[in-house]
C-alpha cells in the first residue's frame, strides 16, 4: 500500500490524545474506592515496616524529613472559573455532568467535580447523599444539574434582594405575610436542592460543611418557628439575620475580593489594638469615675434663702432642688451645669446659686462617670471624637480649668493615637491583600505570556515551514479529474461533488484514505475537541460538524472539491500522508491546538491517574481512534513543540540524505518537505492548498498572524463601524476641514475657551438670592452665550477632526456630553423640577484639568481607584443596608408609643430614617441618636450603635482612607516618573501664554536694538550664527541663542567679536519665542510649569566666558531656600561681586585701612551674633514678649498697673529687636539677611512694632487700620521657631508641603464648588422661616407663607438661618460645616424642610430627597477630598523621608535621633548578672518565692482582680458596699505591700535595680499613704480634689499587665519611638494655639456671653479660655457654636456709650478666623501626627516582620540568666542544645537540634564553652536566613570578648566533622581487620600503616571505606550537597560493628582534611 504509515505500537501509544475531563462513572466510582483501599493498605505496611525498623532508625544517624504532602490546586479550588489552560479541552457536553476529579489531590479522596455553564468549578462528595442517594441517582444527577447552573444562582441572588426590598418597604401586614410564606419557600426550594445534591453533613463538600449555608439553614429554621410557633416572639428580630444574606453578593463581584479579604485580615489583626484600647479606655474610665463620679448632677437652683427664708425643713427644702421648675435651663432645655466653689468652674446666673448633687444626670441621665459602664462610654465616646465638646464643656464647668489635662490626655493618647493605630492597620492589611492579589495576577500574566510565547512560537515555525512549501519550484500540475469509484459519488445540487474523509473503521492501514460522498462535512473538520462518544467513536458527528461550522472561530479552511486525490484502490497511487495534509488544514482556532500540545505534558503531570487505573477507566468507553484527523493533528502540533523546544531543525545536508523518507516524517520528524525528494502528487495536493488560502486571502503577507483569519465573517461591529463611520472624504471637504482645523485647534483658541469656562463658572456662581429680574435675565443670557460658544467649539472640532477622531479622546467626549445636556436642559426648560439639569453645565469646571497638572493627577487618582472604591462603596452600601434593616426591624415599633407625636427626626421609623442614621453613624456621630434609642427601646441599642460604629466607621470607613492614601502614593510617583519619560503633548494654555511672553520680548529685544543703534556710530553687519542648530538673526547683526543675545561689533582692525548678554526674559528661549511653532506638533518640549525668572544676580556671565553661546536652562525648578542658616567663620565681603568686577574703586576701598577695619568690626559682630549667649538672650526676649501679649485680656483696663507696665515693656522688646536687627544687617549684610526666609519674618514683626511706636508719637493711635496691625504682633512667638530646632524642623517639612496642600485645597474648592452652586439652586432663599419671639419655628398649620407671618396678630418675625445656601460664599461655609460634622444637623433638617416655593414656611421633612444630597456630598466633598489632605500630607511625609533617608529623622533634631536609635538599638545589651541568692535563712526562701513565675502568675491575678473591684464603685453606693470595698481594698494594699517586702528581703538592693519595681514600689507607698490619708484630709481644709487624685495612682498597679502582654508591647514601643516627633508637632500645635488665642483676645474678647458657644467659661476673654476653647476646636469639635456666638449681631450693644464696649460679633471676620485655623490646625497638623503615627507603625510592625525586635534579646538575656547566674557570659557545650531549646520563638530552637547546631558554626573555647554572643549571632542569622548580622554593634562584641580571655579551640562544625572523621577512620579499621584479619586475627595485620608509600598532605588521611552517599541528610540536599557527610551524628554508639555498610561491596576512597578551618571532601 502507498501509506505514508508505518507507525509501531509505541507511537500509536504516545500520540493518543490526553483530556482531564472524564465522565464520572460507576467504573470511576469502582477504581477510586480501589485506589483509597490500595492507599490504606499501603499506609498500614509502612506503619509495620516502621515499627520493624524502629530498632535500625534508632541506631541510624539520619534526621529523616517528613514527606511533603499533597496540597490541593489552589487554580482547582471549588468556585473558582476553570484555569484558561484548561478551557480548550472542556466541551459543551461536559457541561453540569458529573466528572471525575480535575485536582490529583482529590485523585484517592471520594470526591468528584461538576463544571457549570459558566465554567465554574463545583467539587462533591462522592459518598450518598443522606445514605440513599449515590451519585448516579437521577434525582440527584438533576439537583445536580440545577445547583451548578448560573441562572440558578441568579435567581437565589434576585430572591435576596427582592427580600431586601422587602423589608425595607413598609407594607401592609397581609402582604408582608404572605411574601414571608414565598421568601420562605423558595429559600427552602433553594436548600433542598443544594442538600439533594451535595449530601447533609458527614462528609467534605456537603451542605453544612459551608458556612454560608450555615446563616441559609439558621434563617429557615427561625422562619419555620416564627410560623408555626407564633409565640416566640422576639425571635422574629433574628430573622433580620437574613440580611447578611447580601453580603453573599460578595462572592459574586470579582473586586470584591480584595476589599472583603482585606477587611477580614484587618478585623483578625485589631485583635492586639482592640486589646490595648480596651485596657486604656478602662484606666480612662477608672481615672474619670475617682475624679468625676456624681460631679457633673450640681446645678443652679433659685436662691434657697431668699424664696424660703432662713428656717427651711428639710423635707420642703428636697422638694423646693426637686422641682424642676426652680432649676435653671438652657435654651436647648437642659439644665445648666456649674462648678460650685470652684472659682475657675462654671458660675450660676444672678439669683440662682449652685448646689452639688442634685438630681439626674445631663444628656437624660446617660451622661456621667457615676459607675464604670457609663464612665467606660463617656471614655469611648471621647476616643472617637463624637460631641465631645459637650462633655467637655460639662467637666469644665463642674471642676474648673486645670481638669482640661485630662481631656488632652484622652484625646491625645486615646483618640490620635489608638484610632490611628487602628486605621494604620487596616491600611496595611489592605496593602498586604493587595500585594497578594497583585502578585497572583502577576502569576497568572507571567503564566499566559509564556504560554502565549510558546504558542507563538509554534506558530511561527509552522509559518517557516509553510513559506518552504510555497517557495519551492513548482511542480507539473495534475489537471485531470480522476475518476471517482462509482460506490463513494454524490452529486450535490449545483453538480459539485461533496466529499469529506473518513477513516474506515476496519481497513487494515490505519492511513487508509477513503472518500465517502456525504452532504454532512464540507471540510475537514479541524476541531480541537476530543470527542468521546459511546457509539461510532471514528466517525466525525455531523450534528458537531455542523455546530462547529457555524462558529466564527472555527471556519472550514480547506473545501475539498479542488482537491484531486488518487483511487482509494489504485496500488501505484501514494495517498497523501494525513500529516502533509493537516500541515495546512489548520483550523482558524489554531491557538487552541498549539495550547493543547504546548500544555499536553504539563496536564499530563498534574493530572495522571496510575497506569492501571487510567487505563481501566479509558477501557470504560470508547473514543477517537489514534489516528483520526483531529488527534493526528494535535499530535503534529506537538511534534512542532517538541522542535521549537529543542530548536534543532533538521540540518540542510540531511534533507539531502537519501534515507530520509516519508514514513520519518509521519513518526515525528515532520520535515518540510523539498520538490527534489517527494512525491510530486503530494507536493501537488499542498500546492493546491495553499493556493486556495492564498486566493481567498488575496496577499501573501497574510501569513503572519494567523492565515486564516481573513477567512472568518466580518463582525458586526466593523461593518457598523466601516458603513456609518469610516466614509472617505471629497477633496473639497478635506481642504475646509484643514481651515477649520488650523483655526480651532490653535492655541489662543484653547486660551480663549478656557477663558470662557472661568467666565462662566464665574456666571453661575454668581447666582444668589435675591437678585432683581434684569441680574437675573443678563445671567441667563450670559449662559445661553456659553452654551453656544461651547457648542461651536465642539460642532467644528468633529469637523476638523471627523467624528471617530473627535470621539477617540476623552476629553472630547466629555465636553460632547455636557453640550447634549445643555441643550436638553434648553429644551425641557418648562418641565418642573428638571432644574437638576442645570448642573451638568457645572461639569465643564473639570475641562479645566486639561490644562491644570494637580487637579489633572486628583482627577485621575479618583478615576483610577473608582474601580476599588466602587467595590468598596458596594460593601458601604451593604454594611449600611444591613444595619439600617437590623435597626429597623428591632427598633422601629418603640419609638411611636413613646414618643408619640413628637417622633426625634432621627429614628428608626422606616428604611429612609433608618439608613440615615446609620449613615450618620458612619461619619462619626452616634450617641446623640443612641440616647433617643435608649429611651425609646432600652438598652439593646448600645451594642448595636457600637458595634455599627466599630465595623462601619473604624474598618470600612478607614479601609477607604487606607485605599486613598495607597493609590495616592502610587499615583503621584507614576505621575511624576511618567512625566520625564513621555513629554506630553504640548499644553495648548501654556503655549498660547508664551506667545505673549515671546512677543513680549522681541519687543524688548527690537527696543534695544534701537537704542543701540542710536547710540552706536558703525552700524553693525548683519551676520548669521548657528545656535545649537537653530539660526535666528536680527536687524542689527543681534543673534538670538538659547536666551542670550549675542552683538557682532566690528572693532578696528575690521574683526568681528561677538559678545553674549543674557537676556532677560520669562519664558522659553528667545529662538523659540521668535520662530512661532505649530501648535499641533508636539516636538516642542514645555517647561511651562516651572519655568523661573531669571534675574541678573543669579545668572551673570563671567568675563571669561566662552564666546560660544552656550543655551541657558530655563526650564530648572526655582531654588527654594530651606530656611537653614549656612554656619560660616566669618561674614560675607562688604560689596556684591557685581560691584567688585565693575567698580575698582570698591576693592581700594576694601583694601584700604578703614576697609579693613570696618571689616574686623563686622566679623566681631559676627562672632557676637553667633555665639549661644545672645541666641539665649533672644529666645528669652522672645517668650517674654509672648507672655506680655498673653497677658493682655478683658480684665486689663481694671489693673492700671500693670497695662503700664505691659506699655513700657512692648517699648522695651521692641528696641531690643531693632537693636537686634541692626546688628544681624551690619555683621551678616544685607544681601545675606534678606535672602532669609527667617530673617525676613524678624523683620516684618520689628518693623509693625516701629511702625506701631511711630503713629502714638504722631498721636494717631486709635486709627482703625492701626488696631488692626497691632493685632499681628501675635505673629511674634512665631520667631521662636527658627531658634527652637525641634519645631523649625517640622515647620521646614510643612513649609515643604504647603504647595501639594495648597493644590489640594484649590481642588476641594473646585470639587465644593459645584455642590456649592447646586445648593444654591436648590436652596437659596428657601431657610427663611416664622419665628416666634423666643426663635422657634411656628407651625406650617399656623403660618404658611411670609405675609401671613408679617401679618400674624402675635408679631411673629420673618428670619432667615445664619448658615444658609442664598449664594455661593455662603454656601461653601455650610459645607464646611457639614463636611465636618458639626452644625451639619441643622443644615440638613432646614434642607428637608425647605418649601417647593420661596416666602414660603418650611413644614417637616416636606423635601426627604434632599437627604440624598447631602448623603453625596459627604462621600464625595468629606470622605473624599478631606481624605485627600491626609493623603497628601503623608505623601509628602514619605518624599522628604526619602531625602532624609529615614522615616521621622526630619522630624527630629540630633539628639533626638540618637534617642530613636538608642531605642531601636535596645538589643545592645549585655547579660545582666543574675541576683546573687542570699545565704541567709528566711532571705533565701523568699528569693525562691519572689523569682518563680507561678509568683508572678499570683500577682497579676490580685492585680487583675482588684481591677475588677475598682469598677464595682459607683455613685451613691450604700454604706455596707463602701465598707466591704473598703476593707477589700485594704487587703489589696496588704497584699501588694506584703509583695513588696517578700522582694525586698529576698533581693535587697537589687530590688531598685528594676524599673517595674521602682513603680510598684511607688505605687505601693502612695496606696498606704492615701489609705492613711484620707480620713484626715476630709477634715482638712485640703481640696478633695487632691483625695481623688491620690485614689487614681491604684490605678496604676493596673499598668503592670503591660509587661505581660507582649502584642501590647510593640504598640507601645512603636508610640515611645515616635514620642519626640509627635512632641514637635505637639509644639507646632501649642505654638499655632497661642497665635490664635492671641488674635481672639484682640478681636472677640468683648462678644457677648452666653451665646451660641459660647458661655463664662468658653470664651476669648482671658488666655486660658481662649487656648481651651482652641484646643477643643483642633478636633473641629463644638466650632459650629463657637462661630454662631463670633457672629451674633443681634443680641448685643453695637452702639457703646462712652464707658461701654462694643458687644458684637463679626460675621467675616468669625470665618476668617475660625476657617484658617481649622484648616491649619484639623486639617495640616493634625493630619500630620496621623501621618507620623501611621509611618510609625509601619516601621515597628515592619521590624517585627523582618528582624529581631529588642524584646526577643531581651527574651534571649533573661533566659540566659538561668543557664548563666553569675553573668560569665559563657555556657558550657553540653548544656547549648537544652538551652537553644529553652528559648522563646523566634530565637527557639527545638530538639531534635543537634545538626542545626553544628550547621550555624559556633565557636568553641579552651574548656568547651560557649560565648553568648556568638550563641546570639548564630540564632539571629539562621533567623534571619542571613549572614550578616547588623542589628548586633560589633564594638559591643568585640568588649565583651575581651573581659575574659578565652581562645578559639574548634567550633561546633569542626567538632562534629572531627568526630566524624574518627568514625569513618575506626570503621574502615573494622573494614579491614574483617577482611584481612578474619575478624580478630593478629595485630600487625590490622593495624593501618598511615605513613607507607607517600605519605598524605596536611593531616590527610586516605583510607578505603564503604560508600557513604545514602547518609546524605535531607538537611544538606537542600544545601546542594555541600557538606554531604559531614552531618554524621557524633552520640551514634560507636559498637555498631553489624551495620549494613559493613556488608555492601562498594568502596569509596575519602580523604579526611583534620586541619581545623577545612570542610571533609568526599
Amino acid at each position: 500500500m502507498g501509506s505514508c504509515g508505518g507507525d509501531g505500537p509505541g507511537e500509536v501509544e504516545e500520540s493518543e490524545e490526553f483530556t482531564p475531563f472524564r465522565p464520572f462513572t460507576r467504573a470511576s466510582l469502582f477504581n477510586m474506592e480501589r485506589r483509597i483501599a490500595e492507599e490504606a493498605a499501603a499506609k498500614e505496611e509502612e506503619l509495620k515496616m516502621l515499627a520493624a525498623d524502629e530498632a535500625a532508625a534508632e541506631s541510624d544517624d539520619e534526621e529523616e524529613a517528613p514527606k511533603e504532602e499533597m496540597k490541593p490546586n489552589p487554580k482547582l479550588e471549588a468556585g473558582k472559573k476553570l484555569p484558561p489552560t484548561l478551557e480548550d479541552f472542556f466541551m459543551p457536553e461536559h457541561v453540569g455532568r458529573p466528572l471525575e476529579d480535575i485536582d490529583e489531590f482529590y485523585m484517592n479522596k471520594m470526591t468528584f467535580v461538576v463544571i457549570g455553564k459558566d465554567k465554574t468549578i463545583f467539587r462533591f462528595s462522592a459518598t450518598d447523599g443522606f445514605f440513599l442517594l449515590s451519585p448516579f441517582n437521577y434525582v440527584r444527577r438533576a439537583a445536580l444539574y440545577i445547583l451548578v447552573h448560573p441562572r440558578f444562582s441568579l435567581l437565589v441572588m434576585l430572591t435576596i434582594i427582592a427580600n431586601c426590598v422587602q423589608m425595607a418597604w413598609n407594607f401592609a401586614p397581609d402582604i408582608s405575610n404572605t411574601l414571608e410564606y414565598v421568601f420562605t419557600g423558595i429559600y427552602t426550594c433553594e436548600a433542598v436542592v443544594k442538600m439533594t445534591a451535595r449530601g447533609y453533613v458527614l462528609k467534605p463538600f456537603t451542605y453544612l460543611r459551608d458556612p454560608w449555608n450555615w446563616l441559609d439553614f439558621g434563617v429557615i429554621a427561625i422562619a419555620y418557628m416564627t410560623m408555626f410557633v407564633p409565640d416566640l416572639g422576639n425571635l422574629s428580630a433574628l430573622r433580620t439575620f437574613r440580611v447578611l444574606r447580601a453580603l453573599k453578593t460578595v462572592a459574586v463581584v470579582p473586586g470584591l475580593k480584595t476589599i472583603v479579604g482585606a477587611l477580614l485580615e484587618a478585623v483578625i489583626r485589631l485583635r492586639d489594638v482592640g486589646i490595648l484600647t480596651s485596657f486604656m479606655l478602662s484606666i480612662f474610665a477608672l481615672i474619670g469615675m475617682q475624679l468625676y463620679s456624681g460631679r457633673l448632677r450640681n446645678k443652679c437652683i433659685l436662691n434657697v434663702g431668699e424664696n424660703l427664708g432662713p428656717n427651711v425643713t428639710d423635707e420642703v427644702w428636697t422638694n423646693f432642688t426637686l422641682n424642676t421648675s426652680n432649676i435653671y435651663k438652657l435654651d436647648s432645655g437642659e439644665f445648666l451645669v456649674c462648678g460650685g466653689n470652684v472659682s475657675t468652674g462654671g458660675q450660676c446666673p444672678e439669683g440662682y446659686e449652685c448646689l452639688q448633687y442634685i438630681g439626674e444626670n445631663p444628656n437624660f441621665g446617660y451622661t456621667s462617670f457615676d459607675n464604670f459602664g457609663w464612665a467606660l462610654l463617656c471614655s469611648f465616646r471621647l476616643m472617637t471624637q463624637d460631641y465631645w465638646e459637650n462633655l467637655y464643656m460639662l467637666v469644665l464647668r463642674a471642676e474648673g480649668l486645670p481638669h482640661s489635662l485630662y481631656f488632652i490626655f484622652v484625646i491625645l493618647l486615646g483618640s490620635f493615637y489608638l484610632v490611628n493605630l487602628i486605621l494604620a492597620i487596616v491600611a496595611m492589611s489592605y496593602e498586604d491583600q493587595q500585594k497578594a492579589d497583585q502578585s497572583d495576577a502577576e502569576e497568572a500574566r507571567q503564566e499566559k505570556e509564556d504560554y502565549e510565547n510558546s504558542k507563538n512560537k509554534l506558530m511561527n515555525e509552522f509559518e517557516d515551514v509553510i513559506h518552504e512549501i510555497t517557495k519551492s519550484p513548482s511542480v507539473v500540475s495534475n489537471t485531470s479529474d480522476p475518476q471517482f469509484s462509482p460506490g463513494s459519488e454524490s452529486k450535490g445540487e449545483d453538480g459539485v461533488d461533496k466529499i469529506s474523509v473518513q477513516s474506515e473503521k476496519n481497513s487494515l492501514d490505519p492511513h487508509h484514505l477513503t472518500v465517502a460522498g456525504t452532504k454532512a462535512s464540507f471540510s475537514l473538520p479541524g476541531s480541537p475537541y476530543f470527542r468521546r462518544r459511546r457509539s461510532n467513536p471514528s466517525r466525525l458527528s455531523i450534528k458537531l460538524a455542523k455546530q462547529l461550522r457555524h462558529q466564527a472561530e472555527r471556519q472550514p479552511l480547506v473545501h475539498l472539491e479542488s482537491l484531486n486525490l488518487p483511487y482509494a484502490d489504485d496500488s501505484n497511487a501514494v495517498t497523501p500522508c494525513s500529516d502533509d495534509i493537516r500541515l495546512c488544514t489548520l483550523p482558524s482556532k489554531f491557538s487552541i491546538l498549539a495550547r493543547k500540545a504546548s500544555m499536553r505534558r504539563a496536564l499530563e503531570e498534574s493530572s495522571r491517574r496510575s497506569s492501571n487505573v487510567s487505563q481501566s477507566s479509558r477501557t470504560s468507553h470508547s473514543r477517537h481512534s489514534p489516528h483520526s484527523p483531529t488527534d493526528k493533528l494535535s499530535f503534529l502540533m506537538e511534534q512542532f513543540e517538541r522542535r521549537s523546544k529543542q530548536n534543532q531543525l533538521i540540518s540542510a545536508e540531511k534533507t539531502d540524505d537519501p534515507g530520509y523518507d516519508l514514513h520519518k516524517r509521519s513518526k515525528g520528524y515532520c520535515r518540510t518537505p523539498s520538490a527534489s525528494q517527494v512525491d510530486p502528487k503530494d507536493v501537488m495536493v499542498l500546492r493546491e492548498l495553499i493556493d486556495h488560502v492564498e486566493t481567498n486571502s488575496r496577499t501573501r503577507s497574510v501569513l503572519s498572524g494567523s492565515i486564516f483569519s481573513m477567512m472568518e465573517n466580518e463582525p458586526l461591529k466593523d461593518k457598523i463601524w466601516r458603513l456609518l463611520c469610516s466614509w472617505e472624504v471629497p477633496v473639497w471637504f478635506a481642504k475646509i476641514q484643514a481651515i477649520v482645523g488650523f483655526f480651532i485647534l490653535d492655541a489662543f483658541v484653547d486660551l480663549f475657551i478656557t477663558l470662557c469656562i472661568l467666565a462662566n463658572t464665574a456666571f453661575l456662581g454668581a447666582d444668589q438670592h435675591g437678585l432683581t429680574q434684569e441680574a437675573m435675565h443678563t445671567l441667563e443670557a450670559g449662559n445661553q452665550v456659553f452654551t453656544y460658544i461651547f457648542a461651536i467649539e465642539c460642532f467644528l472640532k468633529i469637523i476638523a477632526l471627523g467624528f471617530i477622531q473627535y470621539m477617540k479622546d476623552g476629553w472630547n467626549v466629555f465636553d460632547f456630553i455636557v453640550v447634549a445636556f445643555s441643550f436638553l436642559e434648553k429644551l425641557l426648560e418648562d418641565v418642573k423640577g428638571l432644574s437638576v439639569l442645570r448642573t451638568f453645565r457645572l461639569l465643564r469646571v473639570f475641562k479645566l484639568a486639561k490644562s491644570w497638572q494637580t487637579l489633572n493627577m486628583l482627577i485621575s487618582i479618583v478615576a483610577r481607584t473608582l474601580g476599588a472604591l466602587g467595590n468598596l462603596t458596594f460593601v458601604l452600601g451593604i454594611v449600611i443596608f444591613i444595619f439600617a434593616i437590623m435597626g429597623q426591624q428591632l427598633f422601629a415599633q418603640y419609638y411611636p408609643p413613646y414618643f408619640g407625636d413628637d417622633i426625634p427626626r432621627w429614628n428608626f421609623k422606616d428604611f429612609l430614617h433608618s439608613f440615615m442614621i446609620v449613615f450618620r453613624v458612619l461619619c462619626g456621630e452616634w450617641i446623640d441618636s443612641m440616647w433617643y434609642c435608649i429611651e425609646a427601646a432600652g438598652y439593646p441599642c448600645i451594642p448595636f450603635f457600637l458595634l455599627t460604629y466599630i465595623i462601619g466607621n473604624l474598618v470600612v470607613l478607614n479601609l477607604f482612607l487606607a485605599l486613598l492614601i495607597a493609590s495616592f502614593g502610587t499615583e503621584s510617583l507614576a505621575s511624576d516618573s511618567g512625566e520625564e519619560e513621555a513629554p506630553a503633548a504640548p499644553n495648548k494654555l501654556q503655549e498660547a501664554i508664551s506667545r505673549f511672553s515671546r512677543l513680549g520680548n522681541w519687543i524688548k529685544v527690537h527696543v534695544i536694538v534701537v537704542v543701540k543703534r542710536t547710540r552706536e556710530k558703525k552700524r553693525p553687519l548683519p551676520v548669521t550664527v548657528d545656535s545649537g542648530g537653530k539660526n535666528g538673526t536680527l536687524l542689527d547683526g543681534s543673534v538670538i541663542g538659547n536666551g542670550n543675545v549675542c552683538e557682532m561689533t566690528h572693532e578696528e582692525n575690521g574683526h568681528i567679536t561677538p559678545s553674549t548678554k543674557q537676556a532677560e526674559m520669562n519664558g522659553d528661549t528667545v529662538d523659540a519665542m521668535l520662530s512661532e511653532p505649530s501648535t499641533r506638533t508636539p516636538s516642542r518640549t514645555s517647561g511651562g510649569e516651572n519655568r523661573s525668572t531669571l534675574s541678573d544676580t543669579d545668572s551673570t556671565i563671567s568675563d571669561d566666558s566662552e564666546t560660544g553661546l552656550k543655551p541657558v536652562d530655563a526650564t530648572g525648578d526655582p531654588v527654594i531656600n530651606n530656611a537653614d542658616l549656612v554656619e560660616t567663620e566669618e561674614p560675607d565681603p562688604c560689596f556684591c561681586n557685581i560691584f567688585r568686577n565693575k567698580c575698582t574703586c570698591c576693592m581700594k576701598v576694601e583694601n584700604s585701612a578703614f576697609g579693613k577695619m570696618f571689616f574686623g568690626w563686622r566679623t566681631k559682630a559676627f562672632t557676637f551674633i553667633q555665639h549661644k549667649y545672645f541666641e539665649t538672650f533672644i529666645i528669652i526676649m522672645i517668650l517674654a514678649s509672648s507672655l506680655a501679649l498673653a497677658l493682655e485680656d478683658i480684665y486689663l483696663d481694671e489693673r492700671p498697673i500693670l497695662k503700664l507696665v505691659l506699655i513700657y515693656m512692648d517699648q522695651v522688646f521692641t528696641v531690643v529687636f531693632f537693636l537686634e536687627m541692626l546688628i544681624k544687617w551690619f555683621a551678616y549684610g544685607l544681601k545675606y539677611y534678606f535672602t532669609d526666609a527667617w530673617c525676613w519674618l524678624d523683620f516684618v514683626i520689628v518693623a509693625i512694632s516701629l511702625i506701631m511706636i511711630v503713629a502714638k508719637v504722631a498721636n494717631i493711635g486709635d486709627a482703625e487700620s492701626l488696631k488692626a496691625m497691632r493685632t499681628l504682633r501675635a505673629l511674634r512667638p512665631l520667631r521662636a521657631v527658627s531658634r527652637w530646632e525641634g519645631m523649625k524642623v517640622v515647620v521646614n517639612a510643612l513649609i515643604k508641603a504647603i504647595p501639594s496642600i495648597f493644590n489640594v485645597l484649590l481642588v476641594c474648592l473646585v470639587f465644593w464648588l459645584i455642590f456649592g452652586i447646586v445648593g444654591v439652586q436648590f436652596f437659596k432663599g428657601k431657610f427663611h422661616k416664622c419665628v416666634d419671639f423666643e426663635g422657634t419655628r411656628v407651625n406650617y398649620s399656623e403660618v404658611k407663607n411670609k405675609t401671613e407671618c408679617l401679618n400674624h396678630p402675635n408679631n411673629y418675625s420673618w428670619e432667615n438661618s445664619q448658615i444658609n445656601f442664598d449664594n455661593v460664599l455662603n454656601s461653601y461655609l455650610a459645607l464646611f460645616q457639614v463636611a465636618t460634622y458639626k452644625g451639619w444637623i441643622d443644615i440638613i433638617r432646614d434642607s428637608v424642610d425647605s418649601p417647593p416655593e420661596i416666602d414660603d414656611q418650611p413644614n417637616d421633612e416636606i423635601n426627604p430627597l434632599m437627604y440624598i444630597y447631602f448623603v453625596f456630598f459627604i462621600v464625595f466633598g468629606s470622605f473624599f477630598t478631606l481624605n485627600l489632605f491626609i493623603g497628601v500630607i503623608i505623601d509628602n511625609f514619605n518624599k522628604q523621608k526619602k531625602k532624609a533617608g529615614g522615616s521621622l529623622e526630619m522630624l527630629m533634631t540630633e539628639d533626638q535621633k540618637k534617642y530613636y536609635k538608642a531605642m531601636k538599638r535596645m538589643q545592645g545589651k549585655s547579660p545582666i548578672k543574675a541576683v546573687p541568692r542570699p545565704n541567709w535563712f528566711p532571705g533565701n526562701i523568699l528569693f525562691d518565692v519572689t523569682t518563680t513565675q507561678k509568683f508572678d502568675i499570683v500577682i497579676m491575678a490580685v492585680i487583675i482582680l482588684n481591677m475588677v473591684t475598682m469598677t464595682m464603685e459607683h455613685y451613691e453606693q450604700t454604706q455596707a458596699f463602701t465598707r466591704g470595698l473598703y476593707w477589700v481594698n485594704f487587703s489589696f494594699i496588704v497584699i501588694f505591700t506584703a509583695e513588696c517586702i517578700m522582694k525586698i528581703t529576698g533581693l535587697r538592693l537589687y530590688y531598685f535595680k528594676i524599673p517595674w519595681n521602682v513603680f510598684d514600689f511607688v505605687v505601693v507607698v502612695l496606696s498606704i499613704l492615701g489609705l492613711s490619708l484620707g480620713g484626715y484630709l476630709e477634715e482638712l481644709p485640703v481640696s478633695p480634689t487632691l483625695l481623688r487624685v491620690v485614689r487614681v495612682f491604684r490605678v496604676g498597679r493596673v499598668l503592670r499587665l503591660v509587661k505581660s502582654a507582649k502584642g501590647i508591647r510593640t504598640l507601645l514601643f512603636s508610640l515611645a519611638v515616635s514620642l519626640p516627633a509627635l512632641f514637635n508637632i505637639g509644639l507646632l500645635l501649642f505654638l499655632v494655639m497661642f497665635i490664635w488665642a492671641v488674635f481672639g483676645m484682640n478681636f472677640f474678647k468683648d462678644v457677648k456671653t452666653p451665646y451660641g458657644g459660647l458661655d463664662d467659661v468658653f470664651n476669648f476673654q482671658t488666655f486660658f479660655k481662649s487656648i481651651i476653647t482652641l484646643f477643643q476646636m483642633c478636633t473641629s469639635a463644638g466650632w459650629d457654636g463657637v462661630l454662631k456666638g463670633l457672629m451674633n449681631t443681634k443680641d448685643c450693644n453695637s452702639n457703646p456709650q462712652e464707658d461701654e464696649k462694643n458687644t458684637c460679633g463679626s460675621y467675616p471676620l468669625a470665618v476668617m478666623y475660625l476657617v484658617t485655623y481649622l484648616v491649619i490646625s484639623f486639617l495640616v497638623v493634625v493630619n500630620m501626627y496621623i501621618a507620623v503615627i501611621l509611618e510609625n507603625f509601619s516601621q515597628a510592625t515592619e521590624d517585627v516582620q523582618q528582624g529581631l525586635t529588642p524584646e526577643d534579646f531581651d527574651m534571649f538575656y533573661e533566659k540566659w540568666e538561668k543557664y548563666d547566674p553569675d553573668a560569665t557570659q559563657y555556657i558550657s557545650l553540653d548544656r547549648l542544645s537544652d538551652f537553644v531549646d529553652y528559648l522563646d520563638e523566634p530565637l527557639k530552637l527545638t530538639k531534635p537540634n543537634y545538626f542545626l547546631l553544628v550547621k550555624l558554626d559556633i565557636p568553641i573555647y579552651e574548656g568547651d564553652r560557649l560565648f553568648c554572643r556568638d550563641i546570639l549571632d548564630a540564632l539571629t542569622k539562621n533567623f534571619l536566613g542571613t549572614s550578616e548580622t547588623g542589628d548586633i554593634p560589633a564594638e559591643e562584641i568585640g568588649e565583651a570578648k575581651k573581659k575574659i580571655e578565652y581562645d578559639i579551640i574548634s567550633s561546633t562544625l569542626q567538632r562534629q566533622k572531627e568526630h566524624y572523621a574518627a568514625k569513618i577512620i575506626q570503621k574502615a579499621y573494622r573494614n579491614y581487620r574483617t577482611t584481612h584479619g578474619g575478624g580478630g586475627g593478629g595485630e600487625e595485620d590490622g593495624s593501618i600503616d598511615v605513613t607507607k608509600d607517600s605519605p598524605p598532605a596536611y593531616n590527610e588521611i586516605i583510607v578505603e571505606i564503604p560508600d557513604v552517599n545514602s547518609n546524605e541528610t535531607n538537611e544538606d540536599k537542600r544545601d546542594g550537597g555541600k557538606e554531604s557527610i559531614e552531618m554524621q551524628n557524633m552520640d551514634s554508639k560507636h559498637d555498631d560493628d553489624t551495620t549494613e555498610e559493613e556488608t555492601n561491596p562498594d568502596h569509596t576512597i575519602v580523604e579526611i582534611d583534620l586541619k581545623p578551618d577545612s570542610d571533609v571532601v568526599a
